[in-house]
């Protein structure tokens, strides 16, 4: 009956000729492609789970797949809905899959088994650095053409999972099959990384090499219990032919933590490749000091896996991780109540006595403040603190806590009680609750440092250059870092102007890294713009000189724009932190007219500025790396990419209107700057158009015509300017604004720009400047799309989650009141905020932006007792 209704409801376009198989979520049939005469692979889903997921949202989500285009990645020819089926449509392949291979031989051959394995990594790299995580890896899912593997069904899980918005269960049916799931994947996190897919294709190869997977059992509750709760035996127990790198490769990917795995396919591969590589417990010294035996690390799965079989895969309640000793341990977090990282802000904080800790949780579609025992399984909201955003603050004596909601600072007991409005705030970064009862942080993007008293409200504030996650120290002077400033700075607070860099030495380049913090007066702990969390010795912070840096933990999960580390240090050494990914790196997409996300076909990366050429052909883009900052102009047809120039830093570029020159900002150090123009098609080294010592932050804009720049400056004082780079030096005509983000409309009748240091978005005739306009008190960074379109961002923010919303309003010349109505064309909450313009604008109008990864929920904190004792010798040793 099925098969004739689907024959019926098909018959214009496929032509069903036999059923192939039938699987847990998908009956497949050779079908004959009528329009491009070819056979095909048609799999309808099972009615059940189509009727959950419903049509409309199966079909956005699953064109996700239909963009992939790899060697080793199987096609979406087609997907659609037909008489209530819903099906897709991918090339059927005439040969057999590796489990029908694996069937009939029980083993494959070590070096073919590691070819599969290395030919499905670099699908699966390739995949994960457009954003999409298969999440099914499994022998059926492997085909074999001729010897060479093609992954099907590729994001076919994940397009299930997001239609079905949570609701799998109802379906009776699961994603992942049960010996290849990931430990993640087993205990129903909703957040599952490319890690999880390591860990799967993993298993896989494991059973190439053993003939059986790593965790074997009697039913599917037995399996998962094992996936959880046991490590899996070295496959040279069951092959001793395996080389040790294979082994080793397998080993550390089937870690039961995706932060102990391999941190991606491509690494997987490479150490598959490297006969020198080896499974390390740690990557640093005292990291090492850290690791936690097989034992501990099975007590804690151990745990998980009785709370899975208590209340069965779909919903794990509030459960303890805890133990007494002193050893390194995980403590978890409710899977309804885990901790909300998106942002740029770290969202947790310790007790000072290092016995609890209060974090912002993801709740639903919402978000509140939870108290998590450190020392105990207490877990509980904070009542009154829903909705709350940024960074907790938590008084010394542990009592009460600070934090954020819809622009407003707010106090809260922990206990309970009545919560108190103390302040206004608009983006509060870093600082802490000062001993004298205080309160200190930067607020307004780091150009404004605050004190506020909690019982009186604001106390003080102090305009500055820019400091983003500072720290308080001596009462006179603040450390940076972070943010557009990626390296560690002091200023004193009599002349907040001024930043004075750390080095190891007169003339060396400066410290790079963000969230610098002193520990004990001559320790400094901060993170590297890799995830990973560092420490050195800073003599006197008068000095500004530091000693030689020592790697201790690696991934820990890194902040995106602010660079903030997920971590905190309570006063008994104890340090706390979230492994995690570097937040910073990002794919580029672009939103077409019609508002289509799609993804630019360029690699993933840290990526500061980006800015199409005129034909919209090419794009320029800065990217961050671990000590300099490189400038590469990308084919957008091809995604190839040449290297352009490399600095410390490198400014937002602007192209020439004939396309053939890129004016911008470069620093070789923090003291000085040069506006370069580069010509592209001449060998000639860049000519040098304006140089300042100090630095005024200058900002290109745009060209205003053939031979006019504009550039803007980010200093408080700073005015934006024309530059005529026909001269030698440059001539520099100043504009009579005070503006950050000056934009002038392509046929030159219009200014827009953002107010210093604040929220608002004006718009004035030029050159006449004679009126002004105001666009959005809410909006920021506009940019023109066309002679009368402005684009702009603008906050949205819901029960405390905080999605960037990008309104365009049409400008008409000729009306007394030329602002017209404002017009969401983009909201996204993994919208990633960037140095200067986090918004790029085609020639025909189109949106290009950075979005950031999808990994903002965590499960866990991990915790060191005695951690500071552990980091002074490291750094004592390496500065001996």
């Amino acid at each position: 009956m099925i098969v004739e209704r689907l024959t019926t409801a098909l018959s214009d376009r496929y032509r069903i000729e036999r059923e192939l198989g039938e699987g847990g979520m998908a009956t497949v049939y050779l079908a004959h492609d009528i329009k491009h005469e070819r056979r095909v692979a048609l799999k309808v889903l099972k009615p059940e789970l189509a009727a959950v997921i419903g049509a409309e949202r199966f079909l956005v989500e699953i064109k996700t797949t239909a963009s992939l285009q790899h060697p080793h990645i199987l096609p979406l020819f087609d997907s659609g809905s037909a008489d209530g089926f819903l099906y897709y449509v991918m090339p059927f392949i005439d040969g057999e899959t590796l489990r029908a291979k694996l069937d009939r031989e029980t083993q494959c051959g070590v070096a073919e088994a590691v070819k599969i394995a290395t030919d499905v990594a670099d699908a699966l790299h390739y995949a994960h650095t457009r954003g999409v995580i298969h999440r099914d890896i499994k022998p059926e899912n492997i085909l074999l053409a001729n010897g060479r593997p093609m992954v099907a069904d590729f994001g076919i899980a994940l397009a299930l999972s997001a239609a079905a918005g949570g609701r799998m269960t109802e379906t009776g049916l699961s994603l992942g099959t049960p010996h290849y799931m990931s430990p993640e994947q087993a205990t129903a996190e909703k957040e599952i990384s490319a890690r999880s897919d390591v860990y799967s294709l993993a298993s896989v190869l494991y059973e190439m090499l053993a003939g059986q997977p790593p965790h074997l059992g009697g039913s599917a509750q037995q399996i998962i219990m094992k996936i959880i709760a046991e490590p899996a035996q070295p496959v040279t127990m069951h092959r001793k032919a395996v080389p040790p790198n294979v082994a080793a490769a397998i080993a550390q990917s089937l870690e039961k933590l995706p932060a102990d795995r391999l941190e991606s396919a491509a690494a997987f591969a490479r150490a598959l490749a490297d006969p020198g590589f080896r499974a390390a417990n740690s990557l640093h010294p005292v990291h090492a000091a850290y690791s936690e035996r097989h034992g501990s690390r099975a007590w804690k799965w151990v745990a998980v896996a009785l709370a899975v079989l208590a209340v069965g895969l779909s919903g794990l309640a509030g459960w303890s991780l805890w133990r007494s000793n002193p050893e390194p341990r995980d403590i978890g977090l409710p899977p309804n109540a885990p901790i909300q990282m998106a942002g740029q802000f770290r969202t947790y904080a310790v007790a000072r006595d290092g016995s609890f800790v209060v974090y912002l949780a993801r709740v639903g579609e919402g978000t509140q403040l939870w108290y998590r025992s450190l020392r105990g399984s207490d877990t509980h909201p904070i009542p009154g603190t829903e909705g709350a955003g940024g960074t907790p603050r938590l008084s010394p004596d542990g009592t009460r806590v600070v934090f954020q909601v819809a622009g407003e600072m707010k106090l809260a007991s922990i206990d309970g009680g009545a919560v108190t409005t103390i302040g206004r705030t608009q983006d509060p970064h870093g600082g802490e609750w000062l001993a004298d009862g205080r309160l200190f942080f930067a607020d307004n993007d780091g150009r404004l440092l605050r004190w506020i008293n909690p019982g009186a409200g604001p106390v003080r504030e102090l305009a500055i250059t820019y400091c983003v996650n500072p720290q308080l120290v001596r009462n006179d002077r603040v450390l940076c870092g972070g943010g557009a400033d990626n390296f560690a700075f002091v200023v004193s607070l009599d002349r907040p102007e001024v930043k004075l860099p750390l080095r190891q030495s007169n003339g060396s380049p400066v410290l790079v890294g963000s969230h610098f913090r002193i520990i004990d007066g001559r320790y400094l702990v901060y993170m590297s713009v890799d995830g990973t969390l560092m420490a050195t010795t800073i003599a006197d912070i008068d000095s500004l000189t530091v000693g030689r840096s020592v790697p201790l933990i690696p991934m820990v999960r890194r902040s995106g724009y602010s660079g903030v580390g997920q971590f905190d240090i309570a006063d008994d050494g104890t340090l706390t932190y979230i492994p995690g990914i570097n937040a910073d790196i990002g794919r580029l997409v672009r939103v077409t007219r019609d508002g289509q996300t799609l993804p630019i076909p360029v690699e993933a990366a840290a990526y500061l500025r980006y800015a199409p050429s005129p034909d919209g052909r090419r794009l320029a883009a800065v990217a961050q790396g671990l000590q300099y900052q490189e400038l590469k102009v990308f084919n957008l047809q091809s995604g190839a990419g040449e290297t352009l120039d490399t600095a410390f830093y490198i400014g937002a570029p602007a192209w020439s209107p004939d396309g053939r020159a890129l004016a911008y900002r470069r620093s070789e150090d923090p003291s000085e700057e040069t506006l370069l123009m580069r010509r592209l098609d001449s060998p000639d080294r860049p000519v040098p158009l304006l140089s300042h010592r100090p630095p005024l932050n200058i900002q290109v804009s745009s060209w205003i015509a053939a031979d006019f720049l504009l550039v803007g400056s980010l200093l408080s004082q700073g005015r934006p300017m024309i530059v005529d780079p026909t001269h030698t030096p440059a001539t520099v005509d100043p504009i009579s604004l005070k503006a950050f983000f000056v934009s002038i409309s392509p046929d030159r009748r219009w200014i827009a720009y953002q107010a210093p240091g604040v929220t608002g978005v004006h718009l004035q005739p030029w050159p006449a400047l004679d009126r002004r306009y105001l666009v959005d008190a809410e909006g920021t960074e506009p940019r023109w799309a066309s002679n009368s379109e402005l684009v702009y961002l603008s906050q949205y923010r819901a029960a405390g989650v905080i999605a960037a919303s990008v309104y365009r309003t049409r400008i008409d010349a000729n009306a007394s009141a030329p602002v017209g109505e404002k017009e969401l064309i983009a909201r996204d909450p993994r919208f990633a905020d960037t140095p200067g313009w986090s918004l790029a604008t085609t020639p025909d109008g189109e949106l290009i932006y950075l979005q950031s990864p999808s990994e903002n929920l965590g499960f866990y904190l991990r915790v060191i007792p005695d951690w500071v004792s552990q980091m002074k010798r490291a750094v004592d040793e390496a500065n001996r």
